[in-house]
């Protein structure tokens, strides 16, 4: 037994030492990173995190000076809500927009539904319109820019002949509104 081990070792004496050698550099590498390597990276972290927080509470103010901000970006947003009865007028402005862009409306409807106790409308409404591209484009950015409560909910695309440049769009928008006292 002792013989064929000492044949077997002067057969495969190179790859016995790469292996040994690679065995003590595996064990080198451990010990390298677990004891000089571990404490730093947990030092790091530890640090990291510390910093972290302290941006997390540098960009906060105090709480009053939070809720007063809030109730100013509240009451504005309640001064941008119009009363019910400004429906038509805004419903006006979205198809002249359409107009001024370019695109053909089709069927519009809307149905409105009362929000919560906050006494507001939202109108859900959907319509159609084609035309080019571009106008279409055009039309859905001067919908978003609007100043108004008018919020984009959904809209699709669909082109019937690859050859032509007529998109039609459905739209889905919902307006806010206050119910009249």
């Amino acid at each position: 037994m002792k013989a064929q081990l000492l044949e077997i070792l002067r057969l495969k004496r190179r790859p016995l030492i790469v292996g040994f050698l690679l065995l003590l550099v595996t064990i080198a590498l451990f010990v390298v990173v677990d004891g000089y390597q571990a404490p730093r990276i947990a030092a790091a972290q530890t640090k990291w995190s510390e910093l972290r927080r302290q941006v997390a509470l540098s960009g906060r103010t105090d709480l009053s000076a939070v809720y007063r901000q809030n109730g100013i970006d509240l009451e504005t947003l309640r001064g941008r809500i119009h009363p019910r009865r400004q429906f038509p007028r805004l419903l006006g402005e979205i198809l002249e927009q359409a107009a001024s862009s370019g695109v053909s409306r089709g069927p519009i409807s809307y149905k409105p539904r009362a929000i919560g106790e906050e006494k507001l409308l939202a109108y859900g409404v959907t319509m159609s319109v084609s035309g080019r591209y571009a106008a279409i484009k055009s039309f859905l950015a001067d919908l978003l820019n609007s100043r108004e409560l008018v919020v984009v909910e959904d809209f699709s695309l669909t082109n019937g002949d690859f050859m032509e440049e007529k998109v039609t769009m459905d739209l889905h928008l919902t307006i806010y509104l206050r119910e009249d006292a």
